[in-house]
C-alpha cells in the first residue's frame, strides 16, 4: 500500500530482535516477522527489513507502573516502521516506541496491538481512532465469544437487558 510515515508495534518475536541484534543498526536483510507460534498468531510478514535501532531492557508506563518490553528492535519495511520486543505485552505506553527513537507525535500513522489498554496514553494523541477486527484467541466483538456459565440476557452481550445484579 506503500504508507509512509507510519509506525506499528509491538510485534513479540524474541527471534527477529536476536537477529536484528546480531546485524546491527543500519543492517538490510530479509526477515521473518511474527507468525511463529501458532494458528492464532497469523502469517508471517517476509520483508526486506533495515535495522534502525536496537535497546536493551526497554519498558513501557501503564498508568503509575512500568512494563517490561524486554530487548527492543525497529526496523524499517519501505515507509513503515516496525517495533518487535521479546517480552510478549500490548501496546499500553508511548514508550513503546520512543525506546528505540520513533516518536509517535511524528508519525501519520500509528498502528498498536492492544484490546483497549492503548487509549490512556495513545488516545489523547490520535486525531481518530479505528479499531480493527482481527484473528487471534480474543474477539473484538464479545458476542461471537462463547459463554457457557453468563446468565442471559446481560449487557453488553443482549440488546435487552434489566438494570440490577443477576445471581
Amino acid at each position: 500500500m506503500n504508507a509512509q510515515s507510519a509506525a506499528i508495534g509491538p510485534i513479540w518475536d524474541p527471534i527477529a530482535v536476536r537477529l536484528c541484534f546480531d546485524a546491527g543498526v543500519g543492517a538490510r536483510f530479509p526477515l521473518r516477522i511474527g507468525g511463529k507460534i501458532g494458528p492464532a498468531s497469523g502469517q508471517p510478514v517476509d520483508a526486506m527489513v533495515e535495522v534502525t535501532a536496537v535497546a536493551t531492557d526497554c519498558w513501557q508506563t501503564f498508568g503509575p507502573t512500568q512494563v517490561p518490553l524486554g530487548n527492543c528492535a525497529a526496523v524499517k519495511i519501505g515507509g513503515v516502521e516496525v517495533v518487535l520486543i521479546t517480552k510478549r505485552t500490548q501496546a499500553l505506553g508511548l514508550e513503546l516506541f520512543s525506546n528505540v527513537g520513533i516518536d509517535p507525535l511524528a508519525r501519520k500513522i500509528l498502528v498498536v496491538k492492544s484490546t483497549n489498554h492503548f487509549m490512556g496514553k495513545f488516545g489523547p494523541i490520535a486525531r481518530r481512532v479505528i479499531y480493527i477486527e482481527s484473528d487471534g484467541p480474543l474477539a473484538r466483538d464479545y458476542r461471537k465469544m462463547v459463554y457457557t456459565k453468563v446468565k442471559r440476557p446481560i449487557w453488553p452481550l443482549d440488546v435487552d437487558t434489566k438494570p440490577g445484579l443477576i445471581f
